[in-house]
């Protein structure tokens, strides 16, 4: 099966990656979600992780994949 990886850069992403491949699937792209401000390294996200999201460009880059990205916009409902 064909399948786009969504990454955040971290270890858990890799090794999903890692375990898709070893399944018999093929990844025919990366997709990332990344932090409104490029200068923040770790944000306290709503939803996903931003600690490593400058990485994901590298990676795309040594798989030979396409990359796609989108900014994540938006906030919690409710902080404590």
């Amino acid at each position: 099966m064909k399948a786009v990886a969504l990454v955040s850069g971290g270890k858990d992403s890799c090794y999903a990656m890692m375990k898709c491949i070893q399944y018999g699937h093929e990844i025919v792209a990366l997709a990332n979600l990344m932090p409104v401000d490029d200068s923040v390294d770790e944000l306290d996200s709503y939803m996903y992780q931003t600690v490593g999201h400058q990485i994901v460009v590298s990676y795309a880059e040594c798989m030979g994949l396409p990359l796609f990205r989108r900014r994540i916009q938006g906030s919690t409902r409710q902080t404590f």
